[in-house]
């Protein structure tokens, strides 16, 4: 049946007749069946997937399509495509903090405290950060041309080769705080599965090496499996003491508490953060916080108090929803300002020394 005459978005529609299927694939249907062009139904679907998640208005609500998925499963287990230096952003450069053994911008000369002003030509003033680091990653096997300053000495240009880099999850050292004492300082870069078990594990290593104090390192640290968060608060908390209380609809109230073997309640521990501390790095970092069990140093956090769950679609790809929220041990809801530390400090990228690390050796050594 056609009907003959105009109508709201043009003047002649064909009917469709009513469908049991969902609105989202009688729309999908009807597209797909009469769209004057070919339309790929997958795009399509994607595209309502994305949507959908996005009108519920919630940020961390999202479908991943499966190469979205899969990058992601990648950066989870600290796998991507690039060069392998990790960043802090400035106005007019992006100052490399660190660079990983073997890596392409370790062959390529690249070092730690050098400054990368242009990405393939492009300053990183006029591109900006963000979009600058986005530039450096790319398809394994392809090329880069960096512009790099070095902390002395003329700009230089390299070229580096991007290739298949894992980072770390953990990496602990002993450094020396005033007086010659010693420190174990470890380094948490993702709360995956395990982390709570080598958080453990290095901080008695240390212990064991004649450690005096801990510092726990979260800074740019995005968080990731909430029971890995649990287990490594256990790592300093008493057993049984709370560590998060989590709250939704349809996920009831709940107090996780740390378990385990903690490691001695007399040694002192300090644990720095800063705006990209999130999710489960502010949820220990708040745990210990108000448990009196560290000193917090650095920035406020980022502020993410929200938990999700992750379940995978019949398209390889993915759709994480918000569950629940979450309050530290004392009630505080971190989505209102993040965890705030009690001794501010911030690296300052053009020295050599790490100023948020020495402020945090110094207030852990103060609690001894």
């Amino acid at each position: 049946m056609f009907l003959l005459g105009a109508v709201a978005g043009g003047p002649v529609l064909d009917r469709i007749l009513p469908s049991r299927a969902s609105l989202p694939d009688q729309v999908t249907d009807a597209i797909v069946d009469r769209f004057e062009d070919p339309v790929d139904r997958a795009e399509l679907e994607r595209a309502g997937a994305k949507a959908i998640a996005e009108s519920v208005g919630d940020r961390w609500t999202t479908y991943f399509t499966p190469e979205e998925w899969a990058a992601i499963q990648r950066s989870t287990a600290g796998e991507y495509t690039g060069i392998g230096v990790t960043v802090r952003f400035g106005d007019d450069a992006l100052q490399v903090e660190q660079v990983y053994p073997g890596s392409p911008a370790a062959r390529a000369g690249i070092a730690a405290g050098d400054a990368i002003v242009a990405v393939a030509g492009v300053p990183v003033s006029r591109r900006g950060p963000e979009k600058s680091r986005d530039a450096i990653l790319s398809r394994d096997g392809t090329d880069v041309r960096l512009r790099v300053r070095p902390p002395s000495g003329a700009l230089r240009t390299v070229t580096v080769t991007r290739g298949d880099v894992t980072v770390p999850m953990v990496e602990a050292r002993m450094v020396t705080g005033p007086g010659g004492a010693k420190v174990g300082y470890i380094e948490l870069a993702r709360f995956e599965s395990g982390a709570g078990e080598r958080v453990r594990y290095e901080a008695g290593r240390l212990l064991r090496q004649g450690a005096t104090a801990i510092v726990l390192d979260l800074r740019g640290d995005p968080g990731g499996l909430l029971d890995e968060a649990v287990a490594v608060a256990g790592a300093f908390l008493q057993p049984g003491q709370v560590v998060v209380t989590t709250s939704g609809r349809t996920s009831p109230a709940r107090e996780r508490r740390a378990e385990g073997d903690p490691i001695p309640a007399d040694v002192p521990v300090a644990v720095i953060v800063d705006q990209g501390s999130a999710s489960s790095s502010e949820i220990v970092a708040g745990a210990l916080k108000d448990h009196g069990r560290a000193v917090v140093v650095g920035q406020r956090t980022f502020g993410k108090s929200k938990v999700q769950v992750t379940q995978a679609t019949g398209d390889g790809g993915a759709v994480r929803v918000t569950i629940a929220g979450y309050l530290t041990p004392k009630g505080t809801d971190i989505g209102d300002g993040g965890v705030q530390p009690q001794v501010r400090s911030t690296d300052d990228p053009a020295t050599e020394a790490d100023e948020a690390l020495d402020a945090a050796v110094a207030a852990a050594l103060d609690r001894r």
